[in-house]
């Protein structure tokens, strides 16, 4: 740790009143992300100063799972000092949290930083992602917008090299039907909105055509506006019928095909792209693109990742989490973060030669979600408890339509239908 870090902490908790040597905080995040991303940090973040010590609570399963978990501490009074939550779900967490005062403005720590420090480090449109009716309640630490990873080689094959990979949705499932006429064995394409965990993918099909989920407000359904769900249904039922998508194929059995070489594209968040390649090793020519959208003058694309917060009201904690908080979202850490992951980097100066720029010169693979900043739009999270069932409700109704058992028209209404039925509870 530089000298300037460590008079920072020394100097920010010394404010906070403390006269001892380390403060020790404990953070919670999911099993996903532990061993991936956070230990590894939290070791070097522990070696690199001696007035704080991080360390990690059992993992939440998932991001769901986390949102449970964190609900029911604050309901007991349990709460970790720092947490990680998806964007989604921040939102609620955060309305409930703050009537208990358990959830730490940011804002108030970041005036204390240097003129200049956080325009350096953050760009509005990032922080906004953790950002609850005008409160900054979230730093953002993971940021993913979708991509597609092609197979270039059997690109080559079906006639199109990977550059000019197309750019509207007519001309992707034009490309992805030659694929998967390359042989019975071959896939054209995988969009797997039915089977996903969350409803990332759907957002995807309605935010790409410049639509929201739910008003401004956010109590409200508005993604059946200009019948923009009907288009996602419509959209959905076209990648099986043209593009060769096999909505009876599992979501981990469509990932083997498309690592094993027998897929032509693959849609899926930019934090698979180390494990993609670690998996695909020499196989094939494994390229990354931009995703496809309708609107590209108003279209956008869901950021999915999470923002860490701060949950300890205990001034000394709460410095020693900022400090924390800060390395994670700061260069280096979103450095480390986006070379072991993928993810796209949540910190502008990250991008300097210094840190990541140089990087993603020599390796364009992993270069795709910066060049997805302008597309970054929200990702919306329902009020109430009932996110996970409706997704889960809804996530029926796309695999009935893609199967060909519903129609669009009849999936569109009933989407529609399970949101506002379960977003009253």
């Amino acid at each position: 740790m530089t000298s300037k870090f460590t008079l920072a902490v020394v100097a920010t908790l010394a404010l906070a009143g403390t006269a001892h040597a380390k403060t020790q905080i404990t953070c919670l995040t999911n099993a996903g992300h532990l061993s991936r991303q956070h230990q590894p940090l939290a070791e070097m973040f522990n070696a690199m100063q001696d007035e704080v010590e991080v360390t990690y609570a059992a993992p939440a399963q998932n991001y769901s799972d986390t949102h449970l978990k964190l609900m029911r501490a604050s309901a007991t009074n349990t709460l970790p000092d720092c947490a990680f939550e998806a964007y989604n779900q921040l939102p609620s967490l955060a309305r409930a949290m703050a009537q208990r005062g358990q959830i730490a403005d940011l804002s108030t720590l970041m005036d204390k930083e240097e003129a200049g420090w956080k325009d350096a480090n953050y760009s509005e449109q990032m922080l906004g992602l953790g950002q609850v009716d005008g409160v900054q309640y979230g730093m953002p630490f993971n940021a993913s917008v979708v991509q597609w990873y092609v197979n270039a080689d059997l690109l080559k094959q079906a006639g199109v090299e990977v550059e000019d990979f197309p750019t509207d949705w007519d001309g992707v499932l034009e490309l992805a039907a030659k694929v998967d006429a390359l042989g019975d064995d071959i896939d054209g394409m995988s969009f797997a909105v039915d089977q996903w965990g969350d409803d990332w993918m759907f957002q995807v099909l309605i935010a790409q055509q410049g639509g929201q989920m739910l008003n401004d407000a956010g109590d409200t359904v508005a993604f059946d506006a200009d019948e923009r769900s009907l288009k996602a249904m419509q959209l959905a039922r076209r990648m099986v019928t043209e593009g060769g998508y096999d909505p009876r194929t599992d979501i981990d059995t469509q990932l083997t095909a498309f690592t094993s070489g027998k897929m032509g594209f693959y849609a899926n968040s930019p934090a698979s792209a180390k494990l993609m390649q670690e998996r695909v090793g020499e196989g094939f020519d494994l390229r990354s693109i931009k995703f496809t959208v309708w609107d590209d003058a108003n279209g956008t694309l869901p950021t999915g990742g999470n923002a860490g917060i701060i949950t300890t009201q205990d001034p000394e904690k709460q410095a020693a989490v900022w400090e924390y908080l800060k390395f994670l979202t700061g260069p280096k850490g979103q450095e480390l973060t986006a070379k072991n992951t993928g993810y796209l980097p949540t910190n502008v100066m990250s991008l300097e030669d210094e840190y990541l720029g140089a990087y993603y010169k020599a390796e364009p693979y992993f270069a795709t979600p910066s060049s997805q900043y302008a597309r970054a739009g929200a990702w919306w999270g329902y009020p109430g408890t009932q996110s996970e069932k409706i997704w889960r409700d809804q996530r029926s109704v796309f695999r009935a339509v893609m199967l060909g058992e519903t129609t669009p028209e009849d999936g569109a209404a009933q989407v529609k239908d399970i949101a506002e039925q379960l977003m009253k509870r």
